[in-house]
């Protein structure tokens, strides 16, 4: 169960806006909804791109979640800062530079997940000057379309992610040159993000799954799949039920498919990298109206917020919901809720309902913001990034 209003209104009252909220006590349900849903054997190692507060990464860490990450400030983050063990991080990403490459083997994370052919190169030299040996899995492109927006797809062949099947025999050729520094130890896939309908990810994994086995037959030691993440909810509703039966769902998807392979020992360990799926519903951004503005044509809330703080909108024409954080009786009105920046492009939301009497001071609350938030927030305009708070057993932390 999320935060209510009348709680939110509550434990903020004395928090100057905008900041950012998330509900801990909700975030560890989901964890523990989600990971319940799982075949024994699985591992989830939470994407830390969709939200790095430490708060969160703290809980994630105490449910017993490894970390993904995409950079070596989110490597650092979770280490040096949240507590997370090396070889309980994963590091994905299509463009490690060689001093990224470099800190992940000194630091012996678990996992490097390749993404094309001249990453694994640089792996292998970097290797071998460090005197190390790599453990890295190959992240495939199964050229599975889905329906999300078009930036956040990525196993289709137009995008820039992951290894072309047709890559392979040169990707043997090159392992098999690198043995004393590079260790095959897995496949990977990740096909894009806010994805409901389960069905691509089981045919995307399958896909994935026969190269596996062909792997395996031609005598490379391979342990570990690695199905990725996005996971998605559904933004137009608050609706947590409809949640937890995407997640039975995809669970149900992955135990058809991975029992039988765990249980054999033909796959050792399944990985997962989800990270709205846990956090989005779970994270609001709470801003105060400036101004209201009524126009022959529409009608205007503008906030101290905008998309330098929650990009999505903005970025993906993305709907996220708002209310008055107070409650009112008065009738509603339409308004587009809009921010201070100088873009047209700066809309939080596009004809929302709200009580006619919203003035001045007022706060709105924006929901399911946990995912893709505060991460993306950014200080165009010489504007301040917003405050960073989470609430856990009705109590307020910094």
């Amino acid at each position: 169960m999320a935060l209510t209003r009348a709680e939110l209104l509550r434990l903020t009252a004395p928090l100057k806006t905008p900041f950012y909220l998330y509900d801990l006590d909700g975030l560890r349900g989901r964890i523990e909804k989600f990971t319940a849903e799982l075949p024994a054997g699985s591992r989830c190692h939470f994407a830390m791109k969709a939200n790095n507060n430490l708060h969160v990464l703290n809980v994630v860490r105490e449910c017993g979640l490894g970390a993904d990450v995409v950079s070596a400030g989110e490597m650092r983050l979770a280490i040096d800062q949240a507590g997370f063990s090396p070889r309980d991080v994963i590091f994905s990403g299509v463009g490690k530079t060689a001093e990224e490459i470099q800190f992940a083997l000194k630091c012996d994370i678990e996992q490097i997940n390749v993404e094309s052919l001249g990453e694994l190169k640089r792996i292998a030299k970097i290797a071998a000057e460090q005197k190390k040996k790599a453990r890295i899995a190959l992240r495939m492109n199964p050229d599975v379309d889905v329906d999300t927006h078009p930036y956040i797809r990525t196993g289709f062949r137009d995008n820039k992610f992951g290894l072309d099947f047709g890559a392979v025999p040169e990707i043997l050729r090159i392992l098999k040159t690198s043995t004393a520094h590079v260790e095959l130890q897995g496949l990977t896939l990740h096909i894009g993000s806010q994805i409901r309908d389960v069905e691509p990810f089981a045919l995307a994994i399958r896909k994935t799954l026969d190269l596996y086995h062909e792997l395996t037959a031609s005598g490379f030691a391979l342990k570990t799949f690695d199905v990725g993440g996005g996971l998605g909810i559904d933004y137009l509703s608050k609706d947590l039920a409809g949640d937890e039966n995407t997640i039975t769902s995809y669970g149900r998807i992955l135990c058809e498919i991975f029992e039988p392979e765990l249980k054999s020992k033909a796959v050792e360990c399944l990985y997962l990298e989800p990270g709205r799926i846990l956090v989005a519903r779970f994270g609001f951004l709470v801003c105060e109206v400036q101004y209201v503005k009524r126009t022959p044509y529409k009608n205007f809330a503008i906030v101290d917020s905008g998309m330098h703080h929650l990009i999505r909108p903005a970025l993906y024409e993305a709907h996220h919901r708002i209310k008055l954080l107070r409650e009112s009786k008065a009738p509603t009105e339409v308004f587009d809720v809009v921010g201070p920046i100088c873009e047209s492009a700066d809309i939080l939301g596009l004809e929302r309902v709200l009580p006619s009497d919203v003035d001045s001071g007022d706060r709105l609350v924006i929901y399911d913001a946990g995912a893709y938030g505060s991460v993306m927030a950014s200080d165009y305009n010489l504007r301040e990034r917003p405050a960073d708070y989470a609430v856990e057993r009705g109590a307020l932390r910094e």
